[in-house]
């Protein structure tokens, strides 16, 4: 998918995509695309944690954001806020002021279920007033296409994106998906033709394997780094509870012997005897 999107010279398929995603949200199409993050395989593994997918730029200043994500859970939802949100907060440089701020669309396709409560295949979000619907800015705009929701035979999206749903959910049988999409889509057909060229490729699919399987390391590694963080948290909160319990029973005896001190000083005890029996200092119970 990052070949297809992301690759210098692929923009025409990029815009396809993320046209067909706009006009299925009743959004205006973009006449032209500019990819800023090309394909390259030779990239850091580990600098996937803050790199979108694909990224991109309109003539007229929208930045688009892609991520592609196999396998997720409702977590997915905070992240894709978080890589909206970072690439809204890059958009505005030192002396701009907050009125140069663009929009930032984005678009995350998912080979999992995500929205609770919906069956709809994409969904599309904006900050919106809660009676009126009134939209607040365009300037937030997240979509959601959820591959496993969509159903051949019915559904109501725009057909562009139908097409496109059918050949990212074509595992088994992509030729016979693709021969009939071809026909009747011309951008189908160099989509095809990209696809065929990258799996033809040893250097690019054996290349984006070797990627594909260090990135699931690190996210292995990660999942291991976090369980051990929220084990320290929880042993950290159970010894700071078991401190707190013991301090404070110290302090109450402590409140105690100052107080059974006083009453035999004001009783006219000798301090030495006063010391004995509670366990203060001399120096203490004169002070008392």
């Amino acid at each position: 998918m990052r070949y297809l999107f992301a690759k210098e010279g692929h923009e025409d398929i990029l815009k396809d995509l993320i046209n067909s995603v706009r006009i299925d949200s009743n959004q205006e199409p973009f006449e032209y695309i500019e990819i800023l993050n090309s394909f390259n395989l030779k990239e850091n593994i580990l600098d996937k944690e803050s790199i979108v997918d694909v990224k991109a730029k309109t003539k007229s200043g929208e930045t688009i954001i892609i991520e592609i994500q196999r396998i997720g859970n409702q977590s997915f939802i905070y992240r894709s806020l978080y890589y909206w949100a970072k690439s809204y907060y890059t958009n505005l440089k030192s002396k701009d002021i907050y009125s140069d701020l663009t929009p930032v669309i984005s678009i995350n396709i998912l080979d999992f279920n995500l929205i609770k409560d919906s069956d709809k295949p994409h969904s599309c979000y904006f900050i919106k007033e809660l009676e009126t619907n009134h939209i607040l800015t365009n300037h937030l705009e997240i979509h959601f296409l959820e591959l496993k929701k969509f159903n051949n035979n019915n559904n109501n999206l725009y057909e562009g994106l139908s097409d496109w749903f059918k050949f990212l959910n074509s595992k088994d049988k992509l030729e016979d998906t693709m021969e009939v999409l071809v026909k009747k889509n011309p951008i189908m057909k160099e989509v095809y033709d990209e696809y065929n060229k990258f799996v033809k490729s040893n250097d690019l699919y054996n290349g984006y394997s070797n990627y594909e399987r260090d990135y699931f390391n690190v996210l292995m590694l990660n999942e291991e780094r976090i369980k051990g963080i929220e084990e320290g948290i929880q042993k950290g909160i159970e010894e700071g509870i078991k401190k707190g319990i013991e301090r404070g029973k110290e302090e109450g005896k402590k409140e105690q012997q100052i107080s059974i001190a006083r009453n035999f000083k004001r009783a006219g005890i000798d301090i030495k005897i006063i010391s004995e029996n509670t366990g203060l200092s001399l120096d203490e119970i004169e002070k008392l």
